[in-house]
């Protein structure tokens, strides 16, 4: 799961290269993706699934059978069983675009398990629903940081629900979901004052987000995250992104390393995010997950930190993103750039005298949409968040040209291909397994790559 995470949001996004990949994920890179691809398999996901459905199926049937376990605790595991099923979803329409919809548990093997695919507009439909029946029966918080953020409370599936609507393009529930995050308060009692006043339940953290975002976890800035420990270790970020100083399979494209046109010399982010100071051949480690930086040096953790899956700034900047897309009033694209602001401003604080992005500079809905997708990019590279966003901005503008135009920045070959492969729809999307292809006969390949699939069903 963790992988797919990874390969699926990143491998094709300019923000990484794979010559020290395996095969599957070199080809992946190389926009040579067939069928046969085992990195194409959505087992994980599926398991997942079932899983969720698992627990859906029997959890009221415990209700009858142990009094302690009343409706409203159901209530509760079915909200987090129906908003992780949901998530998997997602990835999946975002990833294959068609993919079977099952919501039944697969327990015997006599159970019927061919499937056809659903679209994408059925599956986002049914995810919607069940997000915001899930909102209604979550949990608030739990006792514990790592439990609130580790599971899927009502903030978390209010981030989920965002990230929906957005791909959807209903911009005003985006900002209505983005908003219940931005403006959400704690009350502190203030020991200055005595009295209780309201916080803001999520906030940036200040400087060095290695260290107080990932190196330490469930952070005031995070909302949801998956939890790894010594025991339980992310052993896809060691192997994908490596592990005390020693490379992974994936490292940074050199583009967003070696230009300042991701990252402005001022901008903290590339010492976080990024190690340049030992470097084999050009090769840039992806150091976000996997340490601190302090002034003066790098300091490694021995396990990689957790995987978010949403923050405070993701939100901030989706709102911008919806923000630019409505256009209702000059007023909008103001305030797409003030979030835009907070997240640039975080790591370029230290110019002196400070600096933002103007105004000026960026007064019409192509320049402040260009804007909002850099930012997100070096806000959240490597996050597994990349290739999403271009290929939603490919299916809004309803073709491949900036997606191509940005991608192509990180290969120095083979590029008319790639820019040819890349032309197509359909082509962002991945071919669904050749495997699944040979068990399920109600499967129809994305026709991008049916002429190449010659799969033989079962």
């Amino acid at each position: 799961f963790m992988s797919r995470l990874i390969v699926w949001g990143e491998l094709r996004s300019d923000n990484v290269i794979a010559e020290n990949a395996d095969d599957n994920e070199k080809k992946i890179h190389q926009v040579n993706i067939l069928p046969a691809n085992a990195d194409c398999s959505w087992e994980a996901f599926y398991k997942t699934i079932n899983y969720c459905n698992t627990v859906l199926k029997y959890a009221p049937d415990v209700v009858n059978q142990d009094p302690d376990f009343t409706k409203s605790k159901c209530h509760v595991k079915e909200a987090e069983a129906m908003a992780i099923r949901a998530l998997c979803y997602f990835y999946l329409v975002r990833t294959f675009r068609n993919v079977p919809l099952t919501l039944e548990a697969i327990i015997s093997d006599q159970q019927p398990v061919h499937i056809a695919q659903s679209s994408p507009e059925a599956i986002l439909e049914k995810i919607t629903a069940d997000l915001l029946q899930a909102e209604e029966w979550a949990m608030n918080e739990y006792p514990t940081a790592k439990e609130s953020k580790g599971r899927m409370t009502k903030d978390a599936i209010r981030a989920l629900l965002a990230d929906v609507y957005l791909w959807r393009g209903n911009y005003e529930k985006c900002i209505e979901y983005c908003d219940k995050l931005i403006d959400a308060t704690v009350m502190s009692d203030s020991r200055n004052s005595g009295l209780d006043e309201k916080l803001p339940k999520y906030d940036l953290e200040k400087r060095y987000i290695s260290e107080y975002l990932f190196y330490r976890g469930n952070s005031s800035e995070s909302i949801f995250e998956l939890q790894f420990s010594t025991e339980t270790t992310n052993k896809q970020v060691e192997t994908l992104y490596g592990k005390n100083n020693t490379m992974g399979k994936l490292t940074a494209s050199t583009f967003c390393v070696e230009t300042q046109i991701v990252f402005p010399e001022t901008d903290e982010r590339k010492k976080d995010f990024i190690l340049t100071t030992k470097s084999n051949a050009g090769e840039y480690m992806i150091f976000k997950y996997l340490g601190y930086r302090n002034l003066t040096f790098y300091s490694f953790r021995s396990t990689p930190a957790n995987w978010i899956f949403y923050r405070i700034t993701d939100i901030m900047l989706m709102k911008s993103e919806a923000l630019v897309q409505l256009n209702r009033s000059e007023n909008d694209l103001r305030m797409a750039l003030t979030y835009v602001n907070k997240t640039y401003m975080r790591a370029n604080s230290t110019l002196i005298p400070a600096d933002s992005l103007a105004f000026d500079n960026y007064s019409n809905v192509p320049e402040m949409e260009k804007l909002v997708v850099l930012e997100r990019q070096r806000e959240l590279m490597f996050e597994g968040k990349r290739w999403f966003d271009l290929v939603r901005l490919s299916e809004r503008k309803g073709n491949t040209i900036d997606l191509v135009g940005y991608v192509l920045n990180k290969y120095t070959s083979n590029i008319s291909t790639i820019s040819s492969k890349l032309g197509v729809m359909n082509a962002l999307y991945l071919p669904v397994y050749a495997e699944e292809l040979k068990v399920n006969p109600l499967l129809k390949q994305n026709p991008y790559y049916d002429s190449s699939s010659n799969i033989i069903k079962n």
